[in-house]
Formats: structure tokens, C-alpha cells, sequence
């Protein structure tokens, strides 16, 4: 089978943004709260800036199979979207500490302020939160600053040069592409949408600021939101389908099929 990436259609980001809207609301309830949950874990591990980064990375590319789970079957049932992330923990898994790790070497090497020590990317006690406020407020904001932080930095992990593209995972994983050839193409389609792509990454880093600052507990749905806008766009790029399939309409196709 000949993959090539294709040229989206105009006002792309606007469409991706609602279509992602759309997908998150079939599964609202299980999606948001399991995020929430990864949220919470990474507060708990703040001294673990890798396990943080991994945990943020996991959630986005699990955030991707569950998207494109829904939009294959329309299916919203826990046991279906639990079995959709089982078919795929091995990748999410290896993609979130290869990006994680690969990461941290990077701070480590060129990014970290003289008299940092490197292992404070493994631990760290600078700026931990040991006791949450007394105001309801800035207690959400120590909680999910953490989460926010990470899921900022995950578009820079999704684009280390020679290493790793935005559409990578899913190439690899929704249509079994090899790792090489699947960051191959993901550039590929990538360079052929900058423009819309690069509105992407500023959601990325945008959303998060936002979320902390005005209202903290939507962190863990930027998660959902991001994934969900990863998977459409891919799905628009590389499978030339800007639109969610109708319910109706794939009631009958096998949840694990390759969507076309």
C-alpha cells in the first residue's frame, strides 16, 4: 500500500478543533476521568520530572487510540476503549519513553542553567509543592501546573529533529507503518501543512498557559482535546477523510480494522 500525505483543506484547524470537540463528547465521561487520574499521578511524582514526562506523553498518545477507536466504531462502552489502549500499550509505551527520555538527554545537555545537576531531570526538590494553599484556587493551580507544564513541552518532544515527527505515532500504530518509515511520512505531512500545523503547536503551548491561569481544572480535558485534534488531523492528512464517521453509518465494520 503507497502512503502519501495530502494538502488539508482550508480553515483546517478550525474543522480539526470541532471535529476533536465531537469525538471527546462519545466518551466524555471515561476519557476526562482517566486523564484527570494521569493528572493527579504526575502531582504525586513531582519530584520525577521523567516519570511526569513520560506519564504526559502516555496520555496524549492513548488520548490518539481512543479517538480514533470512537471514530472507527462510535463506541463508548469502558470495556471497548480499555481493549482499543491493550492493542497498543507496547507502542504508547515505547513511543512516550523514547520521546521522554530522548528529552531529557536534551535538557540535560544543552538546555540546563549552570549549577543545575543533571540528575535533577531523574529527581528534584526545586519549586515541589508540600503543602497545598488554603485558597481553593491557587491549590488547583499547584495541583495541575505540573500536568500543564508537560503537555506545553510535548510538541517539542513530538518534533526532536531526526528523531521524531507529529504524525509518527499514529502512522506507526493506526496503519502499521515501521518506526523509520513512519517518521519519514509523518514529516512528510507535516512540511506539506505548516501552516495549520504550526496552529497546532501553538494550541499546545497556548491552551496549557491558559488552562493554569484562568481555570486549572481543564488541564486534564486539553489532554483529550489535543489527542483527539491529533487523530482527525492525521486521519484528514494521511487517510483523505475530513469528516467523523457517522455512527450509524460503521455500526457494522470490526473495531480493530485500519480506518479508510
Amino acid at each position: 500500500m503507497l502512503l502519501e500525505p495530502r494538502k488539508a483543506q482550508p480553515r483546517a484547524l478550525r474543522r480539526w478543533s470541532g471535529q476533536a470537540l465531537q469525538l471527546m463528547a462519545r466518551a466524555f465521561g471515561f476519557w476526562s476521568g482517566m486523564v484527570l487520574l494521569l493528572c493527579l499521578a504526575i502531582f504525586a511524582g513531582q519530584r520525577l520530572p521523567l516519570v511526569g514526562g513520560f506519564l504526559a506523553l502516555a496520555g496524549f498518545f492513548g488520548s490518539i487510540i481512543l479517538a480514533a477507536a470512537l471514530d472507527r466504531t462510535g463506541a463508548a462502552s469502558t470495556a471497548e476503549l480499555l481493549a482499543a489502549l491493550g492493542r497498543h500499550w507496547r507502542a504508547i509505551g515505547l513511543f512516550a519513553g523514547i520521546i521522554a527520555c530522548t528529552g531529557a538527554l536534551v535538557w540535560i545537555l544543552l538546555l540546563a542553567k549552570p549549577g543545575v545537576g543533571w540528575w535533577n531531570v531523574l529527581y528534584t526538590e526545586r519549586n515541589v509543592v508540600t503543602a497545598l494553599s488554603a485558597d481553593w484556587f491557587t491549590a488547583l493551580r499547584q495541583i495541575f501546573v505540573y500536568s500543564a507544564y508537560a503537555l506545553g513541552l510535548c510538541y517539542f518532544g513530538l518534533n526532536i529533529p531526526g528523531l521524531t515527527s507529529f504524525f509518527q505515532f499514529p502512522c506507526a500504530t493506526l496503519l502499521g507503518v515501521p518506526f523509520r518509515e513512519a517518521y519519514r511520512l509523518g514529516t512528510r505531512g507535516q512540511m506539506q501543512n505548516l501552516l495549520p500545523m504550526l496552529g497546532v503547536g501553538l494550541l499546545f503551548i497556548s491552551l496549557p498557559v491558559g488552562a493554569v491561569l484562568l481555570f486549572p481544572p481543564v488541564v486534564p480535558l486539553l489532554y483529550c482535546f489535543l489527542g483527539a485534534l491529533a487523530y482527525v488531523s492525521f486521519r484528514e492528512i494521511f487517510l483523505g477523510r475530513p469528516d467523523n464517521r457517522v455512527r450509524e453509518r460503521v455500526t457494522a465494520l470490526d473495531p480493530g480494522s485500519v480506518p479508510t
